[in-house]
């Protein structure tokens, strides 16, 4: 992602701000680094993205980050799952869910 603001800081080809494609799992691959640990959370969402499709999964990770002031990475995943209930149903929330769970986060 973002590689227009990463050919400063990367040679690699493509260059990328965040990976969104890799394979870390939590909590194995925890570093406690947020941007090393964010690929985790990163590539969980951009699984979700496709699956349910981009306007349905901006709303509901967005709308599973209200109220949450500082959650774990499964707390945050189970708020989104809900969200993803609550607006859509038990057929997305069963792809938010399983997201997540592939990523070891739920």
């Amino acid at each position: 992602m973002a590689d227009w603001d990463s050919t400063s800081y990367t040679s690699t080809v493509p260059h990328c701000l965040r990976r969104v494609d890799g394979d870390k799992h939590y909590p194995e691959d925890l570093e406690d680094e947020v941007h090393a640990d964010g690929e985790i959370w990163s590539r969980a969402l951009w699984d979700i993205r496709a699956a349910v499709g981009a306007r349905r999964a901006d709303t509901l990770i967005l709308s599973g980050q209200f109220d949450m002031p500082d959650p774990t990475m499964p707390e945050l995943a189970a708020s989104t799952v809900n969200a993803a209930q609550r607006l859509y149903g038990s057929s997305v929330a069963t792809s938010v869910q399983r997201a997540f769970e592939a990523r070891g986060i739920l």
